[in-house]
């Protein structure tokens, strides 16, 4: 008699795992996926003056007197360019976005000073290759919107040990509209600095500007 119960509890337990977990994942299943875009625009307008025109020369009774006429045209190019990475995050979850596999050696000392001013690693680490990324999180909001969380991240060789830093206290949220881009830099959206480095956004002069644009939409 104690062993028949014995077995129906443990046939009971399993039982309830096996509810459980078909719980969970049907829960999983049921959550959808949202897409992070992120974009950047650049326009720019060269100018370029043209000198043309006939010209000749006149010869009178031993003089030589040049003779011509000089127009100046100028030449107005605009050059856009676009640029896009994604990434899909489950609702509620996080994704990395991979950015690049190695950054130019001119930008390994910023992400090395920043990690060393911040205390994440100790000075005499040097780092030999960096690649860049971001920890995207993604959640949707009750009235249709999406929250997004933005975590910068490096992975970095050194001749000490390889590694990964997540700079949390770089990390920028904002609230977007599904399906609508917003603009970085704005009044409705800024990222850390660190963000843009990584992201190689720049402000430019009136003659090139570049913008950057963030495009979350459920799936």
């Amino acid at each position: 008699m104690i062993r028949r119960k014995s077995y129906c509890a443990y046939v009971c337990m399993i039982a309830a795992g096996l509810i459980l977990s078909f719980a969970t994942n049907s829960h999983s299943q049921g959550r959808r996926h949202i897409k992070v875009i992120l974009q950047t625009q650049e326009s720019g307008t060269s100018s370029q003056e043209i000198l043309q025109g006939p010209s000749g020369v006149i010869i009178r009774r031993g003089t030589v007197q040049p003779s011509g006429r000089i127009i100046a045209n100028e030449k107005r190019t605009t050059v856009q360019r676009s640029n896009g990475i994604f990434t899909l995050v489950l609702d509620g979850s996080e994704s990395i976005l991979s950015v690049a596999t190695r950054v130019p050696q001119s930008q390994i000392a910023y992400f090395h000073d920043y990690a060393t001013g911040v205390g994440y690693i100790q000075r005499q680490i040097l780092f030999n290759d960096v690649g860049t990324s971001l920890r995207v999180g993604a959640t949707t909001l009750p009235d249709g919107q999406i929250k997004l969380r933005l975590t910068p991240r490096i992975s970095y060789f050194s001749a000490e040990r390889p590694g990964a830093i997540d700079f949390t206290e770089a990390a920028s949220e904002l609230i977007v509209p599904n399906g609508q881009p917003v603009s970085f830099g704005g009044s409705t959206a800024s990222l850390h600095e660190i963000t843009r480095q990584i992201l190689g956004y720049r402000d430019r002069a009136s003659s090139s500007e570049t913008s950057l644009m963030v495009t979350a939409t459920v799936q």
